[in-house]
C-alpha cells in the first residue's frame, strides 16, 4: 500500500512471534507506528489511530484488525501472520479508500495543541491565548490551578460561564458545542475553561481523565489550546509544544519533558523563546531536547505591561503573530 500519512497505526501485540510480523506490516504502510504495551490504553488510542493491529481482546471497531497464528475465516478482520500478510495490507488499503471517499477533509476533526513550559516566565499563557485569538472559534483550556486564571488575559474574569469544579465530565460522549456553550466566551469567540477566583482551597483540580474528556470533545472541530503541565497532556493531541529559552537548565528540562511526551507517543516540538541573552542557540536546544523547533518566540517590547494593564491586545505584535502562524501551520490549522 505504502500510503503515507501522519495518522499512525497502533500495534498492540504481545506474542513474541506475531509482534515483528505486525510491525513489518505497519511499516509497509509508510505510516507512523505507535506501540501500545498496556492493553488498558488501547481503547483511547483506537479513536485517533488510522488502524489498530492487536492480538488482544478489545472493543471491535472498523479500524481494528485481530492478529493470530491460525486462519479464522469466521471472524471479521482477523488475519493469520505471516500467511495472510498480503490480505491484511489489502484490507488496510481498503480502509484508507473508505475513509478518503466517505469523510471530507474538513470534517475529520479539529486540532489540539498543548503548551508546556520548560521553566517559568517564558510566556506560555500569553502564547496560548495568542494562538487561540488567531484561530477562529478556538477554545483555551487552563490546566494550572495556580496560574492566576487565563480569563484575565482575555478580559473574561467577570463574564458568566463555567469554571473548573463547575463542569462535570462523565464517561459518555460530550458534544463540543455543549462544552463551549457552558464557558465564558470573548468578543472574538475564544471560549476559556479556567479556574474560579475562589478563596477556598477545595476547588476541584482537573485530573488526567478530565483533560482527556475535554480534549476529545473539543477536538472534534476547530482549534483547542491546552496550557497544561506535561503530566496532563492528553493522548488526543496533535502537537505538544515545549516553550524553552536558550539556557542550559531549561534545555535539560525540555529534554525530560520531550521524553515523557515521546513515551506517550504524543507528537512534539519546541517553541524557542528568545530572551535578552542566550547561552544556547536554537540548534543546540534542538540537539539537547531531541525535538525540532517549530516556532521562535521573540520578546515583544511593552507587551508584558500591556497585558498586565489591559489584557492581550486585539492586534498581536508582529513577532508574536509570526510564532502563532508557524504553530498553526505545523498542525494544519487556520492561519
Amino acid at each position: 500500500m505504502n500510503q503515507r500519512s501522519s495518522t499512525p497505526i497502533a500495534v498492540a501485540v504481545d506474542d513474541p512471534l506475531l509482534h515483528p510480523e505486525a510491525i513489518h506490516i505497519a511499516a509497509a504502510t509508510g505510516r507512523p507506528i505507535i506501540e501500545v504495551p498496556d492493553p488498558a490504553q488501547l481503547a483511547r488510542i483506537q479513536q485517533r489511530a488510522f488502524a489498530v493491529l492487536t492480538d488482544a481482546t478489545c472493543n471491535p471497531t472498523p479500524n481494528t484488525f485481530h492478529i493470530t497464528h491460525d486462519v479464522d475465516p469466521a471472524t471479521p478482520r482477523t488475519f493469520a501472520l505471516p500467511l495472510q500478510a498480503a490480505e491484511l495490507l489489502k484490507a488496510l488499503g481498503a480502509l484508507y479508500t473508505q475513509l478518503t471517499q466517505r469523510t471530507p477533509a474538513a470534517s475529520r476533526g479539529g486540532k489540539v495543541i498543548a503548551l508546556v513550559g520548560a521553566c517559568g516566565g517564558v510566556g506560555v499563557s500569553t502564547f496560548g491565548a495568542s494562538i487561540s485569538k488567531k484561530a477562529p472559534g478556538a477554545t483555551l483550556v487552563d490546566g494550572h490551578a495556580h496560574s492566576g486564571g487565563l480569563d484575565l488575559l482575555l478580559g473574561l474574569e467577570d463574564v458568566p460561564g463555567a469554571r473548573w469544579g463547575e463542569v462535570a465530565f462523565g464517561e459518555g460522549a460530550i458534544a463540543r458545542a455543549d462544552v463551549r456553550r457552558a464557558l465564558p466566551v470573548s468578543s472574538d469567540d475564544v471560549a476559556v475553561l479556567t479556574f474560579p477566583r475562589s478563596m477556598f482551597a477545595d476547588v476541584s483540580l482537573p485530573q488526567p481523565n478530565d483533560i482527556d474528556a475535554v480534549a476529545t470533545a473539543l477536538g472534534s472541530a476547530g482549534v483547542t489550546v491546552l496550557d497544561v503541565p506535561v503530566e496532563l497532556v492528553p493522548q488526543r493531541c496533535d502537537l505538544a509544544l515545549v516553550v524553552v529559552p536558550g539556557q542550559l537548565r531549561a534545555a535539560a528540562s525540555a529534554a525530560r519533558i520531550v521524553a515523557q511526551l515521546a513515551a506517550k507517543s504524543v507528537p512534539h516540538g519546541l517553541a524557542f523563546r528568545r530572551h535578552g541573552w542566550e547561552s544556547l542557540s536554537a540548534a543546540e536546544v534542538e540537539r539537547i531536547a531531541n525535538s525540532n523547533v517549530v516556532a521562535e518566540l521573540a520578546d515583544c517590547r511593552g507587551l508584558t505591561k500591556t497585558v498586565e494593564r489591559a489584557g492581550l491586545p486585539a492586534r498581536l505584535p508582529r513577532p508574536l503573530a509570526r510564532a502563532v502562524e508557524a504553530v498553526l501551520a505545523e498542525v494544519g490549522g487556520v492561519r
